[in-house]
Protein backbone atom coordinates (compact mmCIF):
# COMPACT_ATOMS: atom_id res chain seq x y z
CA UNK A 1 0.00 0.00 0.00
CA UNK A 2 2.93 2.67 0.64
CA UNK A 3 4.66 2.05 -2.72
CA UNK A 4 1.19 2.70 -4.51
CA UNK A 5 1.33 6.25 -2.46
CA UNK A 6 4.99 6.89 -2.71
CA UNK A 7 4.69 6.19 -6.76
CA UNK A 8 1.14 8.69 -7.04
CA UNK A 9 2.67 11.56 -5.03
CA UNK A 10 5.75 11.35 -7.22
CA UNK A 11 3.52 11.64 -10.31
CA UNK A 12 1.55 14.32 -8.32
CA UNK A 13 4.76 15.94 -7.88
CA UNK A 14 5.73 15.79 -11.38
CA UNK A 15 2.86 17.01 -13.03
CA UNK A 16 2.56 19.49 -10.87
CA UNK A 17 5.98 20.41 -12.10
CA UNK A 18 5.43 20.19 -15.50
CA UNK A 19 2.78 22.72 -14.68
CA UNK A 20 4.88 25.36 -13.52
CA UNK A 21 7.47 24.62 -16.56
CA UNK A 22 4.52 24.85 -18.81
CA UNK A 23 3.35 28.58 -17.38
CA UNK A 24 6.64 29.68 -17.19
CA UNK A 25 7.64 28.93 -20.81
CA UNK A 26 4.20 30.56 -21.95
CA UNK A 27 4.73 33.54 -19.08
CA UNK A 28 8.49 33.97 -20.91
CA UNK A 29 7.45 33.93 -24.51
CA UNK A 30 4.82 36.32 -24.47
CA UNK A 31 7.05 38.69 -22.31
CA UNK A 32 10.07 38.17 -24.59
CA UNK A 33 7.78 39.16 -27.50
CA UNK A 34 7.09 42.35 -25.61
CA UNK A 35 10.26 43.37 -25.12
CA UNK A 36 11.81 42.83 -27.91
CA UNK A 37 9.30 44.12 -30.36
CA UNK A 38 10.72 47.27 -31.42
CA UNK A 39 14.43 45.61 -32.14
CA UNK A 40 16.62 47.06 -35.10
CA UNK A 41 15.64 44.21 -37.55
CA UNK A 42 19.21 43.48 -39.31
CA UNK A 43 17.89 42.17 -42.02
CA UNK A 44 16.65 38.60 -43.34
CA UNK A 45 18.77 36.02 -41.24
CA UNK A 46 17.66 38.42 -37.89
CA UNK A 47 18.16 36.25 -34.66
CA UNK A 48 15.67 38.04 -32.74
CA UNK A 49 13.51 37.79 -35.05
CA UNK A 50 13.71 34.63 -35.10
CA UNK A 51 13.49 33.97 -31.72
CA UNK A 52 10.15 35.98 -31.61
CA UNK A 53 8.75 33.51 -34.49
CA UNK A 54 9.53 30.74 -31.86
CA UNK A 55 8.03 32.53 -28.65
CA UNK A 56 4.99 33.03 -31.29
CA UNK A 57 4.86 29.44 -32.03
CA UNK A 58 5.00 28.51 -28.55
CA UNK A 59 2.03 30.63 -27.64
CA UNK A 60 0.06 29.61 -30.84
CA UNK A 61 0.71 26.02 -29.37
CA UNK A 62 -0.60 26.95 -25.96
CA UNK A 63 -3.44 29.02 -27.16
CA UNK A 64 -4.85 25.93 -27.88
CA UNK A 65 -4.46 24.05 -24.49
CA UNK A 66 -5.18 27.02 -21.98
CA UNK A 67 -8.64 25.68 -20.89
CA UNK A 68 -6.47 22.29 -20.23
CA UNK A 69 -3.61 23.52 -18.65
CA UNK A 70 -6.01 26.29 -16.44
CA UNK A 71 -7.63 22.76 -15.50
CA UNK A 72 -4.74 21.13 -14.48
CA UNK A 73 -2.70 24.17 -12.86
CA UNK A 74 -5.28 25.98 -10.66
CA UNK A 75 -5.89 23.02 -8.85
CA UNK A 76 -2.64 22.55 -7.88
CA UNK A 77 -1.79 26.38 -7.27
CA UNK A 78 -4.77 26.18 -5.11
CA UNK A 79 -3.15 22.70 -3.33
CA UNK A 80 0.00 24.88 -3.05
CA UNK A 81 -1.31 27.69 -1.21
CA UNK A 82 -3.31 25.56 1.14
CA UNK A 83 -0.07 23.50 1.69
CA UNK A 84 1.49 27.25 2.57
CA UNK A 85 -0.99 28.58 5.01
CA UNK A 86 -1.09 25.51 6.75
CA UNK A 87 2.74 25.13 7.21
CA UNK A 88 2.89 28.96 8.27
CA UNK A 89 0.70 27.69 10.79
CA UNK A 90 3.03 25.53 12.38
CA UNK A 91 5.96 27.72 12.49
CA UNK A 92 4.64 30.82 14.47
CA UNK A 93 6.72 31.08 17.55
CA UNK A 94 5.85 30.10 20.71
CA UNK A 95 7.02 30.50 24.39
CA UNK A 96 8.74 27.33 24.20
CA UNK A 97 10.64 28.06 21.09
CA UNK A 98 11.54 31.59 21.79
CA UNK A 99 12.77 29.61 24.76
CA UNK A 100 10.66 31.81 27.55
CA UNK A 101 10.64 31.10 31.04
CA UNK A 102 7.34 30.68 32.72
CA UNK A 103 7.54 31.40 36.78
CA UNK A 104 4.75 30.86 38.97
Amino acid sequence: MAAVSTVTNRRRILAGFMGMLFLCAMLFSAFYIAAESHHDCEGEDCPICACIDQCEGVLYRVSDDAPAAAAVLLPVLFLFLCELSQTSCILRETPVSRKVRLNN
